[in-house]
This record gives structure tokens, C-alpha cells and sequence, in this order.
């Protein structure tokens, strides 16, 4: 509202002795005082009512009037009931710091005044209410009848983003992966965080998990529930056109687990079934990551005995990008995925799976919140044993190696430790004595002793690959 809307209206117009040519000026409140200097407890913009109280002598005008012009108040109201008329002290006074002045006769109260602000304001929040209304009402409209999210969005404050960092809605934003970080890490939603000396409001979507969800970020608090509630909306929308796309990537994943032909469900999927793809196994510790492969990637994704399943085009940085958006995400949660190698056709498909199972095993027991294991970074054996089941393996390392950790427990021995340091230097006797600070002749005692004990030759092979996988399990 302005200064006119109170000194101007019908019945009564307050008489304007300093600051005529100000009548468009601003008002936020108003505030009463007979302080002498009220200063501390003004914000700006405030219109000042004042019963001249605190006037002992014409010097205090000055002192007075210096308060409130420091503390950038709008308009001063002063009262003519004590002395009959404001005195010219204050005049000069408002004069001077350039403060507009006005008078309140004695006959007119200050809670008139402040009666009509307020029925003013009144007017005025509720016009921009319902204008906000109406406005947010031809958004949703928009918004449900096809148009996309960035081209409603009315805001150049805020922005819709995605738990990886990408920006859905509200144009650039740098800060975005950071943002994300923080919507992430929060210990509650909404929250503040300050990047590069801005500060933004994080607002979580209601019912929303947050990986794999969304956020909306924003430097200025106006309209923030209006734009969430858009959010909200959109994200509905494309939850319902995603059913249909989830029972086709569940086609898709079926056949291919099934090893049926998954040419027809590639196409059914939009994918190019004459294309090379990407088998992707996920999970998070509390359960499948469907929600965050959606997001991370532009394949087919469905779940499957309890973990979630992508099948993605290849292209190249792919794993890379992976590696990157899951570190930063596994803020909240551990995310471990398994990347396949690529299948050049159709028929490849199923061998994918199986990589990408065995890649997500292998890296479900590498310490870690965050583990993208591709298939190409994994020695043979590795990924062999990643599709083995554990119990089998620790059986394996423990009935070959339980003699030698008995042995170990009761005499402090190292037939462990040197075992290990004789597979490493491949079998060298000099070098690997060396590296353990023995003798030829005590490393040579202690390899009988392990052959013994175990009933293993180390001058076989076979034994010695044996003795290698079952140091690894043991790991």
C-alpha cells in the first residue's frame, strides 16, 4: 500500500506539511511510539504515529527525527492534541533529513488511522491472493492439459530438481549437484543451505522418497508452497505415464531373464533392438533401486528377485557418469550397482544379466557406500566368484586354510602371512624371503610345514591357484 491510500480518503484527509510530492511511497506497518529514539525497534517502511511525549525542549526534535530517518521509516504522523499543533522545530527537523510529515488533529485517533492501514492492506493481500490463486489455477490447468513443466514454470527464483542434480525445471542453476547433495544429507526437510555466499530453501515433495525423487530449491520464500504443489503435480503426472513404461521394461526383463527373444520388448520399449545395450543390476540398502536407475539413465528398468534391473543403450562415459552420480548420491543410503559388458544384439541380453548379477554381488561385499562395478574392470575369477553363493565360498577358504590359521592361533606363527608372501613374489624363493626378513632356509621349513598341514604341493599350479582364490575369500 502507499502513503495516499491512508492520508486520502473519503471523509478526512490528514494534512501533509513535509513530503507532498511522496504520497506514492511505500508503507509496509505501522507503529506507535513516544521514545525518544525507537530506533531499535523499526525495520524500514514503517509509518510512525507519535503523541510528541517524549518533546522536553525544541532540541529533541532533531534527535528524535535523526532516529527515525536512520531507521528509514516512511512517513512520521504526528499528534496535535498535546500542543495544540506540531511545533516547527519538527517541522524543520523532517525537512532536513527529508522525512514526510503529516498531522493528526486532535480530534482524530491514532487507532483510526491505523484502522484504515490495515482495512487498506486487508484489501490488498486478499487481491493478491486471489490473484495467486487464479494464477496457480491456470498453471495446474496448463500443466494437465500437456504442457511440460519447464514451460509453466512461473518462477526465475526456484527450480524443480532431481535427486542426481539434473535441473527439471526453472532454467540454470550451477549449484545444482551441490543442492542435491544437500537435499540428500539433510537430517530434516525443509532445509537451508548456503552455496557461494546465496542461500536457498530446500522443500522436499510430500510422500516422496528421496533418492530417486525430487526437490524444489528457492532464494526466495514467496510463492514456495505454489510451486510445490506444481512439483508435486508434475511428478503425479509422470508417475501415471510411467506405469505403462514399467510393464513393458517388466516385459523386457522378464524375457530376457528367461532367455526368450527380447527383440519384440526392446522395440515395445522404444529401444533399438539392432543397438548395443547395457544390462544394469541395482539395489540400495533398503531395497531395489528402480527410482534412482529411472532417474540415472535413459533405459527400461523393472525389478527382479529383489533387485532392480536396467537395460540401457550403450554409450560412451556411461559408467563414468554412473560412478559419479552414485558418490554423490550415497549420501542417505549404500547404492551398489553392477554394470554388464555391452550386448551387441538381442540374443546377448541374458549373458548381460548374468554379468551385471555378478558385478552387483561382487561389489555388494567391497566396503563402500557407494560401489559401481562394471564387468571389464573385474578379473575372470572375480567375477566367477562373484555368482558363486557365499556359503559355498567361506566353506571353500576355511576347510583349505583352517589348518594353517589353527596353527597360526597356537605357536604365533606366520604360515598365513608367508603363504601369502610367497603367492605374491609368484613363487620366488629369494624374493619372497626378502620381503618376509628370513632366510632362504626358514621360508623353505615354513613352506613344508603348510604342505603338510594341508596336504596342498605348492610346486603345483593348480594348487597354488587354489591357495590364491582361497587367500582372496578369505579377504
Amino acid at each position: 500500500m502507499q502513503l495516499r491510500d491512508v492520508l486520502e480518503q473519503p471523509g478526512r484527509n490528514l494534512p501533509v506539511l513535509i513530503g507532498a510530492q511522496a504520497l506514492d511511497r511505500p508503507l509496509r506497518s505501522s507503529f506507535t511510539t513516544d521514545l525518544l529514539d525507537p530506533g531499535r525497534y523499526l525495520v524500514g517502511g514503517e509509518m510512525v504515529l507519535t503523541g510528541l511525549m517524549w518533546r522536553k525542549e525544541p532540541a529533541d526534535s532533531e534527535v528524535f527525527v535523526e532516529n527515525l530517518a536512520r531507521a528509514g521509516i516512511a512517513a512520521l504522523g504526528a499528534g496535535e492534541g498535546l500542543l495544540g499543533s506540531v511545533p516547527d522545530d519538527l517541522v524543520e527537523a523532517c525537512r532536513r533529513h527529508a522525512v514526510p510529515l503529516f498531522a493528526v488533529p486532535a480530534d482524530v485517533s491514532f487507532r483510526e488511522i491505523t484502522e484504515r492501514m490495515a482495512t487498506v492492506l486487508w484489501a490488498e493481500r486478499e487481491a493478491t491472493a486471489l490473484a495467486a490463486r487464479s494464477r496457480h489455477r491456470g498453471l495446474i490447468a496448463a500443466l494437465t492439459s500437456g504442457a511440460t513443466l519447464r514451460e509453466v514454470w512461473p518462477s526465475v527464483h526456484a527450480w524443480t530438481v532431481g535427486s542426481s542434480g539434473r535441473v527439471l525445471a526453472g532454467g540454470r542453476l550451477p549449484e545444482a549437484r551441490r543442492l542435491a547433495t544437500a537435499f540428500l544429507s539433510a537430517d530434516r526437510l525443509p532445509a537451508a543451505a548456503t552455496i557461494d555466499g546465496r542461500l536457498y530453501r530446500i522443500e522436499g515433495l510430500p510422500g516422496v522418497a528421496r533418492l530417486g525423487g525430487r526437490f524444489v530449491a528457492s532464494t526466495s520464500p514467496e510463492g514456495i508452497d505454489e510451486l510445490v504443489s506444481l512439483a508435486a503435480l508434475d511428478l503425479a503426472r509422470t508417475e501415471s505415464a510411467r506405469q505403462v513404461e514399467r510393464r513393458l521394461a517388466a516385459q523386457l526383463v522378464e524375457a530376457v531373464a528367461a532367455e526368450e527373444n527380447p527383440a519384440p520388448a526392446l522395440r515395445a520399449c522404444g529401444l533399438d533392438a539392432d543397438g548395443a545395450h547395457l544390462v544394469l543390476v541395482g539395489s540400495l540398502s533398503g531395497g531395489p533401486a528402480g527410482a534412482l536407475l529411472e532417474e540415472l539413465t535413459d533405459g527400461a528398468v523393472a525389478d527382479l528377485d529383489g533387485t532392480a534391473v536396467a537395460v540401457v543403450p550403450e554409450r560412451p562415459g556411461l559408467l563414468a557418469e554412473l560412478r559419479e552420480d552414485v558418490l554423490r548420491m550415497a549420501v542417505a543410503t549404500r547404492v551398489t550397482i553392477g554394470v554388464s559388458r555391452a550386448a551387441r544384439a538381442p540374443q546377448g541380453l541374458p549373458a548381460a544379466l548374468t554379468e551385471a548379477r555378478h558385478a552387483h554381488a561382487y561389489a555388494l561385499e567391497r566396503p563402500g557406500r557407494s560401489r559401481v562395478v562394471g564387468c571389464d574392470e573385474l578379473a575372470s575369477h572375480d567375477l566367477l566368484l562373484a555368482g558363486i553363493p557365499a556359503t559355498a565360498r567361506r566353506a571353500f577358504a576355511d576347510r583349505l586354510l583352517a589348518p594353517l590359521v589353527d596353527y597360526d592361533a597356537r605357536g604365533g606363527s606366520e604360515l598365513l602371512r608367508t603363504l601369502e608372501a610367497f603367492l605374491a613374489c609368484d613363487g620366488s624363493w629369494t624374493r619372497c624371503a626378502s620381503v618376509m626378513h628370513v632366510h632362504v632356509n626358514t621360508l623353505r621349513y615354513r613352506m613344508r610345514r603348510i604342505a603338510d598341514l594341508t596336504g596342498r604341493d605348492l610346486d603345483l599350479f593348480s594348487d597354488r591357484v587354489d591357495f590364491h582364490l582361497a587367500l582372496r575369500l578369505r579377504r
